[in-house]
Parts: structure tokens; C-alpha cells; sequence
């Protein structure tokens, strides 16, 4: 039997690493899709294997596919840790294989070396046994961070690297950048599925009350939906003291244009509590202010370019699992993280990073908020013609048709 494989050598690896993930709102890491196979050679991958290394997305990158590439700080040393905030982190897994009693630690050193001009840190995992004083120092002039492994359950960083500057991340990159942004605020669903709840929580912030008290007596009673959703547009910068960003500070100054006062227009989002009228005809200068905010929205581009492409080739409506797999063709990476959920990944990509379409008439494999708050919220501000359901059979027939189709944006594949 194979003692330490790759997949639990790199397993071991990301605990190690990223301890905390489940707790923490700035760290986010993803497995290769090739490590959703059943077996390893010979070797059947435990389900407890797999689970640890979920979720899973196929990341290309130009010096190829990290085993496991992550966002933020992660746990050890780490030199010059303050020159990157967020840092782009790769992975690379070297394990036993059956019949095999030797680690090839210098192939994955030099994996890793390749990889530091298109991320900010670099690490190799091996078994602790076969990491030896000349591999460390190869790994040491290389820059490449070494974590020793000496069980499923145990491991270390046994030589620290130093953060280096990456030029333009891949797309790739930026869509795990982007759910490391996110994926907090809207796990499995978006948060709030109106948009006058998150741009009143922009006017709660702004007002002189208490933020929470203000928010619930004139919007929803729901505060941390609100924050989140807010949070998550890019209204609010929550760093630090919570705060207003530019776009949230121009919410405040239209209210103020449109009715005089931050607690005017707060009272005119009281009136509105409880309405089903559709945001575009109950308040149309505020849902194409919500719009614009919505726009800004990564996956709104993404989502509204495959409409586009879609219905160019004379898919209109389209079902979710087309929208979903024109969103593929597109920006794999970041459409897998804004359709799946974390748990059916290995259901929707195949090993070699290419999706099986087959498992897109599953309702099970796509987050809630998708076709319910999300879509809600790309109705009330006139990007869809319908509001979408919170039922999964129905979600996959429920309609995706854009209200003012403007021609195919874009067809070549970007991943």
C-alpha cells in the first residue's frame, strides 16, 4: 500500500498551510481537478482524502497546473510577508508511488521555481523523510518553500519562502483571487435578493444613527444580509473600521440629491419594504444606479457575456445549465466558482481540468444564489427578463433571457 501519495501528501500539506480556512474571510485555496479521480495508480483516494482537499478547479497557468493554488497569508514563517497582503500562493505535491520508494523532490522544486513569476509564493510537499540537506538548499537558492509531511495528519514548513512580486496574475489567478474576496460573503448563496438592500445599507452607514438600528427599521430587519451584500458590490470596505467606498459615498450623494438628506431617502426605502413591484418601474432612477452597481459586479459581466453569446447563436431563453456552460467557455475558472457548489466540483470538472456537461441537468451541483437571490437581483435591475426560483428541479428550466440583448461581446475562450 501506498503510504504517503500525492494526494494525501499535498491533503497534508494544505491543512498545514491554510488551517483555518473554513474560519477565515481572507484566505480561499483550491485543488487541481486531477486529483478528483477514485484511485492514484493502485491506490483508492479515501473519501476523508478528498474531502480535505475540496474544492477543486482547474487552474492554467503559463508554466502549467499548480496542485493546489491558494490566496492569502499562509500559516509558518514566510519572508518579507508584508510586501503582499493577499499573496497568490502555489502548490506542488510529491508523494510515494506502489512499488516506489523514492520522492523526486527536485522535479517539484523546480515545478515551483517555474511558477514564481505568475504567483507570490511557492511551496513543494514531500514526505518529511526524503527532504535532505541538498534539496533544502536547492529549494533555499530557488526560493521555494518546503513542507515537510510525515503523516496524513502531520506537517510542517521546513524552509520558508520569501514573497516575490508576480506581474498580472492569469485569469485563472483572479478568479480564485476574486472568491477569496467573496466566497465569505456569499457561500452557497447570495445574501439579499433586492437591491435596495444593499444600497440601504450604504444610506444606513451614512446616517447619523446607529448603522444596525437604522438598517433594520428602514430596510430589512436582516442586517448581516445586508452588510454582506453591500460588502460584496463594493459599497462598504469592511478593513478596518467599516466604511463607505467611493461607490458607496455615490449612493449617499444621490440620495442627498434626490430627496435632500441621507434620512429622507431612508424613509422612502421604508415605503418600499415588503413590495413585489419590480425595481425598474416601483423607482427606476434608483434601480439604474443599482444597476450600474451591479454591473460592476464580476460575475454580472460574465454572466451577461454568455447571454450574449448565447443568444447570438439563437439560444434565447436559454436553461441554466446552458448559461452555465456558456459561462465555461468563457472564464472557466471564475464560472466554476460562481456556479458550483464546493462540494459537487468533482461531479462537474473531469480530471484534465474540461467540464462534463452531462452533470449540468443536476440540480445539485449549482449554488442557490444563483438562480434565486442573484437572478433576483439581475431582474429588478432590467439585466433579466425574470426573477428566478429557489426551487433546484425548477431552477434548471427556468428562463435566462436578457431584456436588452446588445449582440454577441465575446466568443474566444479565455481559460
Amino acid at each position: 500500500m501506498t503510504t504517503l501519495a500525492e494526494p494525501v501528501v499535498l491533503a497534508a500539506a494544505k491543512d498545514a498551510l491554510y488551517p483555518d480556512l473554513s474560519d477565515r474571510s481572507d484566505q480561499y485555496a483550491v485543488t487541481e481537478s486531477q486529483f478528483t479521480v477514485d484511485s492514484w495508480g493502485e491506490w483508492s483516494i479515501p473519501d476523508e482524502i478528498r474531502e480535505r482537499l475540496r474544492p477543486f478547479n482547474s487552474i492554467r497557468l503559463a508554466s502549467g497546473e499548480p496542485d493546489l493554488l491558494g490566496v492569502g497569508l499562509p500559516s509558518g514563517e514566510v519572508l518579507d510577508g508584508e510586501a503582499a497582503r493577499s499573496p497568490v500562493v502555489a502548490v506542488e505535491a510529491k508523494g510515494h508511488r506502489a512499488n516506489a520508494g523514492t520522492v523526486d523532490v527536485a522535479r517539484g522544486i523546480e515545478q515551483v521555481h517555474s511558477r514564481l513569476s505568475e504567483v507570490n509564493l511557492g511551496y513543494v510537499a514531500v514526505p518529511s523523510e526524503s527532504v535532505t540537506e541538498t534539496s533544502r538548499a536547492l529549494a533555499r537558492n530557488l526560493n521555494v518553500g518546503v513542507v515537510g509531511v510525515e503523516s496524513g495528519d502531520a506537517a510542517s514548513v521546513l524552509e520558508p519562502p520569501r514573497v516575490t512580486g508576480a506581474g498580472e496574475f492569469s485569469t485563472g489567478v483572479e478568479a480564485i483571487r476574486f472568491q477569496a474576496r467573496t466566497h465569505r460573503l456569499n457561500a452557497g448563496s447570495f445574501p439579499v435578493n433586492h437591491p435596495k438592500n444593499y444600497l440601504g445599507y450604504a444610506l444606513a452607514l451614512a446616517a447619523d444613527a446607529d448603522t444596525d438600528e437604522t438598517y433594520a427599521d428602514h430596510v430589512i430587519r436582516l442586517v448581516d444580509d445586508g452588510r454582506r451584500g453591500a460588502i460584496l458590490l463594493g459599497l462598504v470596505d469592511s478593513r478596518g473600521v467599516e466604511r463607505l467606498t467611493h461607490l458607496g459615498r455615490e449612493v449617499v450623494r444621490f440620495a442627498r440629491s434626490e430627496y435632500g438628506s441621507v434620512e429622507s431617502a431612508l424613509e422612502r426605502f421604508d415605503e418600499w419594504t415588503g413590495k413585489q413591484t419590480r425595481f425598474t418601474e416601483l423607482a427606476p432612477r434608483w434601480a439604474q444606479l443599482a444597476r450600474g452597481v451591479t454591473m460592476q459586479y464580476e460575475p454580472t459581466t460574465l454572466v451577461v457575456d454568455a447571454l450574449e453569446n448565447l443568444h447570438h447563436g439563437g439560444v434565447c431563453p436559454a436553461r441554466l445549465p446552458e448559461v452555465a456552460e456558456a459561462a465555461c467557455a468563457i472564464n472557466r475558472p471564475l464560472a466554476v466558482e460562481v456556479f458550483f457548489t464546493e462540494r459537487e466540483r468533482d461531479a462537474v470538472l473531469r480530471s484534465d481540468g474540461t467540464l462534463d456537461t452531462t452533470a449540468l441537468d443536476d440540480p445539485t451541483v449549482y449554488k442557490s444564489g444563483v438562480h434565486f437571490q442573484y437572478k433576483a437581483q439581475l431582474y429588478h435591475v432590467g439585466v433579466l427578463t425574470s426573477r428566478g426560483t429557489d426551487e433546484k428541479a425548477a431552477a434548471l428550466e427556468d428562463p435566462w433571457k436578457l431584456e436588452q440583448p446588445a449582440g454577441a461581446y465575446r466568443r474566444v475562450r479565455q481559460n
